[in-house]
């Protein structure tokens, strides 16, 4: 062990949890296991330290650290980077120290989208505190829910890491890891000390480190134990990144009453922020990253607050109106970079002179942004930027100070702009002068020594002077010899000595100021982050709303009346998201119309075909309110909505085998919390309640369903429910209405017309849409004859059902004697001696033959 190897092991020894990077020159190397496994995820090669190759080694250069880290982070591993705090002498070891630590909640990566996300809960009884906490915007909220609302708040926000109290990970974990495996990649669960998460302790800690007197100022109380749950959080990404998280400058409080809740079965259903086509890409033309972050927020944290939800719209309204000011927004936001996340960055002791740039640019923005919002009749757009403080000054300062083109980062030059600084310029000056007084040199040195020398520079010995092997015996005496090259002799004097010091020392002084300068200015960034961070978010805000209103102009959104009622009348809605994916094809709307207050109905039976389009109708209303409660513009006609306080949606079918659970439990469990929490506000979406079981228990357990939803239910909810079963349109309750997908009926089958009318469907045309599907005819001519068995017998005892499978299987080996007299007749002809007419009624017969086998007349 040299050494390096136990300055290793001491930093790793307090780290074992990480994989420990510890910096060697250009490389960040790692040894033993955790080179092995280093190796494995990165796929580099492992090296050993030794001849025996007892000391595995494994290592990725300094400059790509970021890249490499992203990918153990992604994998689930903690890194500890231990760097280098002495330059290197030669002579004693290099001091080093583990500098930050990364973990799959802290992560801010340099060059992607991709953001910290750290969230804590804890358990109080029926309730749960959650805290939920970007680490590179510096946003921290953190409210207390009922267990299930608070699971489905960290549905969606998707942390990497999940802080909980030791003594509760076995519970939580379990529940917590199974709910987000659901819909993404599970977090790393990391106990805590219990006394982190007292309430007490917590809002004495936060108001000390805001210099608050009470934590009331920012709208959470001081006995919330919320507060234990941010000051959990907090203190996590500040030690991880030892003291780094000056960006976060608050609370934002969560709270129950202000938020439309979408549990995390509703948001799958629904598929609103997912990969691919979902709400999100529907509605996403935002030009900032900012503004693509809160757009997700809004989607999945609807409003409830009608003031709230009609500012949106009034904001929105105003920008549809003036296509002129959408477009000229759009081109000033299109400037606009992620000044939030630089913010961040900087903070965390992580950013670099492109992350100032950022910020720079976005400043620049502003102004142009404030001009066109500054008309009188733009009152509500430009009240988004009331709190964003004036930051001209700020602004004059990077635009003087940044170069235009900015280095990742600071050793590699050309960060301060020229004419800033007065020091850096004179030493700029030497260095591009050098050339200059080298020529002078060699021209003076020329007319000296009466020889044609050439002065040069070389990387390992520097400045040189070049004589000729014909010059050798007139070399100067004050020429000191260096080098021997193929034409001659390479020697040094004073005076060469002193250009080089004065232009090295030019180097270094350049280095040394730059690097200084670059440090002032991030200071001066953070001392007034909060202030920009008002000022990102109000960008963030108007871009979304830029976003939303462009989504609207172009795809015919209306304003919809939102109010205090319980009317869901929609008139002429439509699936945003099919109908995205339709293309030029034409969407067919449909009007949605639940109004428990008027007695038009409030539960809706729908029933018809497969295929026809009676999911898509179910998600389009559930989409509807959501786009409403959002302040959004919704895909319709006309649209008149009372606020709701939930959506629920119970649609698909699928198994959770990692769970032991069956299609049928999935569907039973879904529905259970649907209906343990739902209300006379609610929208209950369901679609197909039952089918995971047999014919009678299935439809047993819908109609009970359908009954509690109308009856047991305080106040009457508005509730959608599709099912192949029926008999449930012959239930009479108060209410209930039935709904039906139109079907087209001729000659040569059937077409969906995707359209909803009134009264139940007569049929279920399962066998037509067998058809349809490319079933083999054979067994669709068999379906049809045991449905109308089926319908005109009026015992379905097991022995009936014996006695048709009897009968068919007694008549197939009749028809396999008749195939098998066909095949033999045609396979006797012989065409070549036949005649035409001969010919034409060998086949007609072959034809009425296999007609009546098939039963075709």
């Amino acid at each position: 062990m040299t050494p390096m190897l136990k300055q290793y092991g001491e930093w790793k020894d307090q780290y074992p949890d990480c994989l420990l990077l510890f910096r060697m020159g250009d490389f960040f190397e790692l040894f033993f296991d955790d080179a092995v496994t280093a190796s494995e995820v990165l796929d580099i090669t492992l090296t050993a330290r030794d001849q025996d190759k007892a000391i595995p080694m494994a290592g990725v250069p300094h400059h790509a650290l970021d890249a490499y880290m992203g990918r153990l982070v992604a994998a689930g591993y903690r890194v500890a980077v231990c760097d280098q705090v002495t330059e290197p002498d030669g002579r004693t070891l290099v001091e080093r120290r583990v500098v930050r630590v990364v973990t799959p909640g802290t992560y801010v990566p340099q060059e992607s989208d991709g953001d910290g996300r750290l969230a804590a809960v804890a358990m109080n009884g029926d309730t749960s505190s959650i805290a939920l906490l970007s680490a590179g915007t510096g946003l921290l909220e953190a409210g207390t829910f009922p267990a299930d609302e608070a699971l489905s708040l960290l549905f969606s926000f998707r942390p990497g890491e999940l802080l909980v109290p030791r003594g509760q990970e076995a519970d939580l974990s379990r529940r917590i890891v199974e709910l987000m495996a659901e819909g993404g990649a599970r977090p790393m669960i990391v106990p805590r000390e219990r006394g982190e998460f007292s309430p007490q302790f917590a809002s004495s800690w936060l108001c000390g480190r805001w210099g608050l007197s009470s934590l009331r100022a920012m709208g959470v109380e001081d006995d919330d134990p919320a507060s234990g749950a941010a000051a959990a959080a907090l203190r996590y990404l500040e030690e991880t990144q030892f003291g780094g998280a000056d960006h976060v400058h608050g609370i934002r409080p969560l709270l129950p009453e202000g938020m439309l809740i979408l549990d995390q079965t509703t948001q799958m259903n629904l598929e609103l922020v997912d990969g691919g086509v979902s709400l999100y890409s529907v509605l996403n033309r935002c030009r900032t990253p900012m503004g693509r972050r809160l757009l997700g927020a809004w989607i999945t944290h609807p409003l409830v607050r009608l003031g709230e939800i009609e500012f949106r719209q009034s904001c929105i309204d105003a920008m549809v109106r003036d296509g002129p000011l959408l477009r000229s927004l759009s081109d000033a936001l299109s400037g606009c970079r992620d000044m939030e996340r630089a913010l961040g960055r900087l903070s965390l002791k992580v950013g670099n002179p492109r992350d100032l740039g950022a910020i720079r640019d976005t400043l620049n923005a502003l102004p142009g942004i404030l001009e066109m919002l500054g008309r009188e009749d733009l009152g509500a757009l430009r009240s988004i930027f009331d709190e964003a403080p004036d930051l001209s000054n700020l602004r004059g300062l990077l635009s003087r100070a940044l170069s235009d083109e900015l280095p990742r980062a600071v050793g590699a030059g050309g960060v301060i702009r020229s004419g800033f600084d007065a020091s850096l310029d004179e030493s700029r000056d030497a260095i591009s002068n050098a050339e200059e007084n080298l020529r002078a040199f060699e021209s003076s040195e020329r007319e000296r020594t009466g020889i044609r020398v050439r002065v040069g520079i070389n990387k390992v010995f520097g400045y040189y002077i070049e004589v000729g092997r014909s010059y050798a015996d007139r070399v100067p005496d004050d020429y000191v010899r260096r080098q021997t090259v193929s034409g001659g002799e390479r020697f040094v004097n004073e005076a060469l000595k002193d250009i080089e010091r004065r232009v090295f020392r030019a180097e270094h002084e350049i280095g040394e100021r730059e690097d200084a300068l670059y440090r002032e200015l991030v200071g001066a960034v953070l001392d007034r982050s909060m202030e920009c961070q008002l000022a990102s978010r109000a960008i963030a805000s108007l871009d979304v709303l830029r976003s939303l209103a462009e989504a609207a102009r172009d795809n015919s959104y209306v304003r919809p009346l939102m109010d205090g009622s319980r009317t869901f009348a929609v008139r002429g809605a439509r699936h945003p998201v099919v109908e995205r994916s339709l293309g030029v094809l034409p969407f067919t709307p449909n009007d949605i119309v639940l109004d428990p207050d008027s007695g038009e109905g409030c539960i809706a039976i729908l029933t018809g075909p497969n295929m026809a389009g009676k999911s898509t109708y179910l998600r389009t209303a559930a989409l509807v309110a959501l786009m409403a409660h959002m302040g959004s513009f919704v895909p319709a006609e006309s649209a008149h909505i009372g606020l709701l306080d939930r959506i629920f949606t119970r649609i698909g079918a699928r198994d959770e085998l990692s769970r032991g659970r069956s299609t049928f439990m999935v569907e039973m469990v879904e529905t259970a919390n649907i209906l343990r929490h739902v209300t006379k506000r609610s929208l209950v979406i369901l679609d197909e309640i039952g089918r995971g079981t047999s014919t009678y228990d299935g439809m047993s357990i819908a109609w009970a369903v359908v009954e509690f939803l109308g009856l047991h239910v305080e106040g009457k909810l508005k509730a959608l429910f599709a099912t192949h079963y029926h008999e449930l349109t012959n239930m009479v309750l108060p209410g209930l209405v039935n709904l039906s997908m139109a079907v087209e009926e001729s000659g040569d089958g059937i077409r969906f017309l995707h359209r909803v009318v009134t009264g139940p469907a007569n049929r279920s045309y399962g066998v037509e849409v067998a058809r349809l599907a490319g079933v083999p005819n054979l067994v669709v001519r068999r379906s049809q004859e045991i449905l109308s068995g089926f319908e005109e017998s009026s015992s379905k005892s097991k022995e009936g059902l014996g006695e048709i499978s009897r009968k068919y299987a007694q008549k197939e080996l009749f028809f396999d004697v008749e195939r098998e007299g066909v095949i033999e007749r045609l396979a006797m002809s012989d065409p070549d001696r036949m005649t035409p007419m001969e010919a034409l009624g060998l086949v007609s017969s072959l034809r009425d033959k296999s007609r009546r086998i098939l039963g075709l007349g």
